[in-house]
């Protein structure tokens, strides 16, 4: 349930492009140029995450300590999750 609740308010919040199959992310931007969100997790507790982070989240599960997700198409706005991959930290 939590995890479908999520996928829906993401979805609200990002547009799909018919030409590179992206949503791009709509709601706050960080410095950095990437997509910034608050999520409450499943215990409750809420906090800030990157948006791909809440969309790989939302999708698929939580993600490992030593892992870092990123978008395959190179878009720093890209919270779709056929887009996302995570990446192993050295």
């Amino acid at each position: 349930m939590y995890r479908a609740k999520l996928q829906r308010q993401l979805q609200t919040l990002s547009q799909p492009s018919s030409e590179t199959g992206c949503w791009e992310w709509q709601g706050q931007i960080s410095n950095s140029g990437r997509g910034r969100t608050m999520i409450q997790d499943e215990s409750g507790a809420t906090r800030t995450v990157s948006a791909e982070d809440a969309s790989y989240i939302a999708f698929f599960g939580t993600i490992p300590d030593k892992a870092l997700v990123r978008q395959t198409c190179g878009n720093r706005l890209c919270i779709n999750p056929g887009h996302l991959e995570l990446m192993p930290l050295p």
